[in-house]
């Protein structure tokens, strides 16, 4: 085989090799994901929903053991919600 084959298989490897890296870098994490839908449930109003994506955000993190910080913001935020359900169905009005 002559050399420019092997050139060109190099650079086919590097440039794929290249996109896997660049791919992988910019692909979010499902916990952060997570964490936005709710984020964007509880401005809805959506609270049970919220509180659905805050704790399966909280499972993806616990899996990777990973940014104690982040789980514990998340922790709080469910500890929240879950009060402000409790009041919400002690009274039968929902907090404006």
């Amino acid at each position: 085989m002559s050399p420019l084959i092997y050139l060109l298989l190099i650079v086919a490897l590097v440039i794929i090799i290249i996109v896997v890296l660049l791919f992988a870098r910019y692909k979010k994490n499902s916990h952060t994901e997570l964490y936005k839908e709710g984020v964007r449930n509880e401005n809805d109003g959506q609270y049970t929903l919220a509180l659905q994506n805050y704790e399966d955000a909280l499972s993806e993190i616990r899996k990777l053991k990973v940014d104690n910080k982040f789980g514990d913001k998340i922790l709080e935020r469910i500890k929240m919600l879950r009060t402000l359900i409790d009041y919400e169905n002690q009274t039968g009005r929902p907090v404006s």
